[in-house]
């Protein structure tokens, strides 16, 4: 018996290992990708000739419309971070089928660790963030229609929460503490900032986790230093898009492409997370 203790015990052991060696070749993949989707790419390449239009019809001060623009947009995420965080949380948390996500994971940890639960686990979460990104296209694309660029953030944001939320849900872990939520805001700066802020941001975020797990309380990204950091990278991402967002019928473009960063933003935390639940376990 207890030979048979150690072989699964090993036998679990290179299954972590290998498990974690594709992740972190994935992870180092999605970190130094520079291309935007097929999606993205298309779309830019359909609608790159409305935006010269927008540009053209700026004031001759485009660069300082740029950069108001750019400010306004930044605050508006800042905002809405702090509104979807503290007053909506609770209610995407019941959405998200919390305590059903925590039961299924309860399942899967009293399970042997294998190679067919973890890919049935990560292919829920797959699908569940395909949804969302789904709905978060046709919001957006319709407010896009209407001509509503800033008072989308609020509902994007909802959107990708809800999306952080059932993937910490799907590997065990809370969402409600502000650590957890640090942790998730530096997600974000790891899937949509520039090349050397997502690498940036993704070693934080594992010292980050490392702190959650001695449960010190503390953590070496402040909530605040996490959210303007989401904020500026979010910004960054869809200025362009919010820009032609807020012009009626062409803004189309730019609400399509919330999909676009929410499947950014779902596919590294889907990564990040099951790394951490592997380092855990």
């Amino acid at each position: 018996m207890e030979f048979e203790r150690k072989r699964a015990k090993t036998r679990e052991e290179r299954l972590r290992e290998r498990r974690l060696s594709k992740l972190e070749k994935k992870e180092e993949r999605l970190l130094e990708e520079k291309q935007p989707s097929f999606f993205s790419r298309k779309a830019a390449e359909m609608a790159s000739p409305v935006i010269h239009k927008v540009k053209e019809k700026l004031p001759s001060k485009a660069e300082q419309t740029a950069q108001k623009s750019a400010e306004l947009l930044q605050k508006a995420f800042e905002k809405s971070f702090d509104v979807v965080l503290e007053k909506g949380s609770s209610w995407i948390g019941k959405i998200c089928g919390e305590e059903k996500k925590l039961r299924r994971y309860e399942t899967f940890s009293q399970k042997p660790l294998s190679g067919w639960e973890l890919s049935k686990l990560g292919c829920e979460v797959a699908a569940r963030a395909s949804a969302n990104m789904v709905f978060s296209s046709v919001q957006g694309g319709m407010m896009g229609a209407l001509g509503i660029g800033l008072p989308d953030v609020p509902i994007f944001l909802a959107a990708v929460f809800k999306t952080l939320f059932e993937i910490s849900l799907s590997f065990g872990y809370p969402y409600d503490t502000k650590q957890e939520q640090t942790y998730q805001m530096l997600l974000i700066c790891a899937a949509v900032g520039e090349e050397a802020e997502r690498k940036q941001a993704a070693v934080d975020a594992n010292i980050v986790a490392q702190q959650i797990r001695m449960g010190t309380g503390i953590c070496s990204v402040s909530f605040e230093e996490a959210k303007q950091r989401a904020s500026k990278a979010l910004c960054s991402a869809a200025l362009m898009g919010k820009m032609v967002q807020g012009a009626p019928i062409i803004g189309v473009y730019g609400g399509f492409r919330n999909g676009v960063l929410l499947k950014q933003i779902g596919t590294v935390a889907a990564v990040k997370y099951q790394q951490r639940m592997l380092r855990e376990r």
